[in-house]
């Protein structure tokens, strides 16, 4: 299954370098590309805008339809803020939040994140 992620201070992306899952970063400034196959969305906690860049690529051509659900990092020190933008855009787009990590995550958070989107795969071939 493939990743598509944003990241603006590295922080997501280092988590997923670490988890050599296949990968395409959005880019901040043209987020504007197509994807044919079914992908999990890392979002950052960041600002609204943040969640405005992701939504223009999620309804880019078919993009929405490959859609399986989000992940959110965040810093835990903002609360009830945690993670907003990747809550936010899951509940715009009717899609589970799957998991959240804070910063780049640990070494438990990429196991455990690899470990569920092998179990989304099996589930989809299924």
């Amino acid at each position: 299954m493939l990743i598509v992620y944003l990241s603006l201070t590295g922080n997501v992306r280092s988590f997923v370098k670490r988890t050599d899952l296949e990968s395409v970063e959005i880019n901040y400034s043209d987020p504007l590309f197509e994807v044919q196959e079914s992908f999990v969305m890392i979002a950052p906690s960041y600002d609204d805008d943040i969640t405005d860049i992701i939504s223009s690529f999620l309804n880019y051509k078919n993009n929405l339809e490959y859609l399986i659900g989000f992940v959110g990092s965040g810093n835990l020190n903002f609360d009830h803020n945690y993670c907003f933008n990747a809550r936010d855009l899951a509940q715009k787009y009717n899609k589970p939040l799957l998991f959240t990590f804070e910063f780049s995550g640990t070494d438990e958070d990429v196991i455990y994140f690899k470990k569920e989107v092998n179990q989304l795969v099996s589930t989809r071939i299924k």
